[in-house]
C-alpha cells in the first residue's frame, strides 16, 4: 500500500489560520483597552448607600454594575426561554 502525504495547505486549513490570528489581535486589542480602562479609573469616589456613604474606587463600582448587568441579562433570557 503506497500512501501519498500532501503538505501544502488546504483552503480551510489557510482560513482557520486566520481566523485565530484575527482573534488573538482582536483579543490584544480589547486587553490593552480594558488595561487603559483600569488605569485611567483607579480614583476613589464617594457611593452613597440608604444608610451610610463609603469611599471606593471607580473601577470596582464599574465591575460590579457591570456584573449585576450580565446576572439581570441571564435572568431574563431564562426567563424569557421559559416562558
Amino acid at each position: 500500500m503506497i500512501v501519498v502525504t500532501d503538505d501544502t495547505p488546504r483552503p480551510s486549513d489557510a482560513a482557520g489560520e486566520t481566523r485565530n490570528r484575527t482573534r488573538l489581535v482582536a483579543g490584544i486589542i480589547l486587553l490593552a483597552l480594558l488595561l487603559a480602562f483600569v488605569i485611567d479609573n483607579t480614583r476613589r469616589i464617594t457611593v452613597g448607600f440608604v444608610f451610610f456613604d463609603h469611599q471606593i474606587r471607580l473601577i470596582y463600582v464599574l465591575i460590579v454594575t457591570v456584573l449585576i448587568g450580565v446576572v439581570l441579562d441571564r435572568l431574563w433570557q431564562h426567563w424569557r426561554r421559559s416562558s
